[in-house]
C-alpha cells in the first residue's frame, strides 16, 4: 500500500505568511499561490500593486511545480526559451523526497520569485523539525 502526504491549510498558510514576509526587504509585489500535492489551491495572495498577469501565473506555476515535483526554473532549462510560462519562481514542498505540495510566486524578476519561494520553503522546513 502506498502512502501518500500533502499540506494542509496551517502549512500553506505557514509558507505563504514567509514568502510575504521575505518581500518587504527585496521590495517585491508579487502574487502568492500555495497548492497541495494535487496541484489545489489552499492559499492565494496578491499583494497590493501586484499585476493582473500575476495571478494566474503564480497558480501556474504552482500546480506545473506540483505535477512534476522539480522546480520551474530547472523545467524552463530543460525546456529552454520556448517554456515562457515555466519560468522561476515555482518550487515543489518535499516531505521525506515526497512532493507534498508547491509554491509559485510571480509578479517580480524571475530571481526574485524564486527568493521569495524558497522564504516557503525554509518555514515549512523549520516547521516540521
Amino acid at each position: 500500500m502506498y502512502s501518500s502526504f500533502s499540506l494542509d491549510f496551517d502549512d500553506a498558510s505557514t509558507i505563504a505568511a514567509a514568502c510575504l514576509a521575505s518581500t518587504q526587504q527585496l521590495r517585491a509585489m508579487v502574487s502568492v499561490a500555495v497548492v497541495d500535492s494535487a496541484g489545489h489551491l489552499l492559499h492565494f495572495s496578491r499583494m497590493d500593486g501586484a499585476r493582473g498577469f500575476s495571478v494566474e501565473l503564480a497558480m501556474k506555476k504552482a500546480r506545473l511545480a506540483a505535477s512534476v515535483g522539480v522546480s520551474t526554473a530547472t523545467i524552463a532549462a530543460i525546456k529552454g526559451a520556448a517554456a515562457a510560462q515555466a519560468t522561476a519562481g515555482g518550487l515543489p514542498v518535499l516531505l521525506d523526497g515526497q512532493c507534498v505540495g508547491a509554491i509559485g510566486i510571480s509578479g517580480a524578476s524571475a530571481q526574485v520569485d524564486e527568493t521569495i519561494a524558497a522564504a516557503g520553503i525554509s518555514a515549512f522546513g523549520s516547521r516540521r523539525t
